[in-house]
């Protein structure tokens, strides 16, 4: 009888143990590729490690433009996302997005970054403002990094990306990689790009150092975070949101831009900066 409570207290064991891995919940995460090469490798051991200390399964939606991934994150086709700067104020507007946390790199202690205007190093152009009657590559529309800041930094020297007298060309490349390529490729006499994007691609040698300039660096940037929506119960938010700050005490992270060396804590109003920008360009 002994044995017979035993097998049978091991089979109900069991039960509860699959029904409990069956029950449990489904996150989707979307995001956009920061470069050619990104895709949901940089998040997959960050993912992996959330998934383990919350026992929920967050899976991968990629989409190729900002707009797609506030869209779904509002139709409730994701609940969780990388967005960049300008793309996480949209989504915080239309999509119930609230951003919680952003990646350090290896070495950093500060998650911001820079835009960077890049030119080839026997480029003629010397000063930000050489710029003028030049051809200009970006990332894309909706790029923060590649698109809103490079008009910031462009009006305060008094030249527009929409008017046709202060630029032969002005062409979104379709990423920070190809922004760059386009330079190196003579198809650019200078782009607007990630910081995070150039430093990662000196890294894996897709350029040499000697081969291109910054020849104007941005303010600090505030960083692209990890957002979430706020039709996720709080204490899944707080459980995520915890997984994530303590991820790389369990393994090697990644992120925007690649590898991580760990996450910390951002909130809505930290965007507020990119929100003010915003008003401002829309003004003029």
């Amino acid at each position: 009888m002994k044995k017979l409570i035993g097998v049978l207290s091991a089979l109900f064991l069991g039960l509860i143990i699959s029904g409990t891995n069956a029950d449990a919940k489904n996150y989707n995460m979307v995001f956009v590729p920061a470069s050619e090469k990104g895709d949901e490798n940089d998040y997959t051991s960050l993912v992996k490690i959330v998934n383990k200390l919350t026992g929920f399964k967050i899976k991968f939606i990629k989409v190729t433009d900002y707009n797609a991934a506030v869209e779904a994150m509002r139709a409730d086709r994701a609940q969780i996302a990388w967005y960049g700067g300008k793309t996480y104020i949209k989504a915080a507007e239309l999509a119930n997005a609230e951003a919680f946390a952003a990646g350090v790199r290896p070495g950093e202690k500060d998650a911001g970054y820079f835009t960077y205007f890049v030119v080839r190093t026997d480029s003629k152009l010397k000063k930000f403002s050489d710029v003028k009657g030049k051809i200009l590559a970006l990332n894309s529309i909706g790029s923060t990094s590649g698109d809103l800041i490079p008009q910031v930094e462009l009006a305060r020297i008094k030249l527009s990306t929409t008017n046709k007298n202060d630029f032969k060309k002005v062409f979104y490349a379709g990423s920070h990689d190809a922004c760059l390529l386009a330079v190196l490729n003579k198809q650019a006499d200078v782009c607007g790009m990630s910081s995070r994007n150039f430093e990662a691609r000196l890294a894996d040698n897709t350029f040499k150092k000697n081969d291109v300039r910054i020849l104007h660096k941005s303010d600090r940037v505030p960083p692209p975070p990890l957002a979430y929506s706020k039709k996720i119960p709080k204490e899944d938010r707080e459980k995520i949101k915890k997984a994530v700050l303590e991820a790389h005490k369990h393994g090697e992270i990644g992120g925007y831009g690649g590898q991580m060396s760990h996450y910390i804590s951002v909130k809505d109003s930290d965007y507020d900066v990119l929100r003010n920008v915003v008003k401002l360009l829309n003004k003029k």
